[in-house]
């Protein structure tokens, strides 16, 4: 019972690692360069870039997946994770991965499900398919 009770002390990990990046942001945002010209102009310049380069590198983090509808709370958690949430506690997806289970069966139950909704699952919104229409001919 005491990891329980120590756990359900822990702030929400998926609150606080986006408040810790909308601080970041705020830190640096001052030293970004945001391209010159109008939006136009810098969409116009991107899809020639696109269109003329032999490869294409993307580089993402955590904000294109969850542009894409791949949240790990509100509905979606309470969807695929309220048995966890009400036997444990648990809030969400993100401090979910840091409950202490009570055995390793409960532990690979609750990464199993945290992968397959996560990885094998189609996103809700369609930005991964949109980025790869616009780069599927490349290297």
């Amino acid at each position: 019972m005491f990891e329980k009770d120590r756990y359900c002390q822990m702030p929400n990990g998926y609150e606080e690692t986006v408040r810790k990046g909308l601080s970041a942001v705020k830190r640096f945002s001052g030293q970004i360069s945001y391209g010159n010209g109008s939006d136009r102009e810098q969409m116009d310049r991107l899809k020639k870039e696109l269109e003329t380069a032999d490869a294409i590198v993307i580089g993402a983090g955590a904000g294109l997946s969850t542009s894409a509808g791949f949240t790990y709370s509100g509905k979606r958690f309470e969807r695929y994770f309220s048995d966890f949430a009400l036997k444990y506690g648990i809030t969400d997806m993100y401090s979910g991965g840091f409950y202490p289970f009570p055995d390793i069966e409960t532990y690979w139950a609750w990464w199993a499900r945290h992968i397959y909704y996560n990885r094998y699952v189609d996103a809700p919104k369609p930005v991964y398919a949109r980025l790869l229409e616009l780069v599927k001919e490349k290297d």
